[in-house]
């Protein structure tokens, strides 16, 4: 399970409550830096082909409504710890 899907409030298969371990968002963030256009695609987002800077592609997902502020809020906390 990814970090988006955790955020999305889709439902987690481990027990209510339980965080994501560190060493899983380490791994989820280094996969989101080496390909970040192809694992939003597989979330299932919409990005324009040969897009990849990460400013570029959250502008774009903001913008096209793909991603609420409240969203990316939670995606800020999350990397600001």
């Amino acid at each position: 399970m990814g970090l988006f899907d955790r955020l999305g409030g889709r439902p987690a298969p481990e027990a209510p409550g339980q965080q994501i371990s560190e060493n899983d968002m380490r791994q989820e963030i280094g996969r989101i830096s080496s390909n970040p256009q192809g694992y939003l695609q597989n979330l299932g987002f919409k990005i324009p082909q040969g897009m990849t800077d990460a400013r570029q592609i959250t502008r774009y997902l903001l913008e096209s409504g793909q991603v609420g502020g409240q969203r990316l809020q939670q995606v800020m906390r999350l990397f600001h710890r």
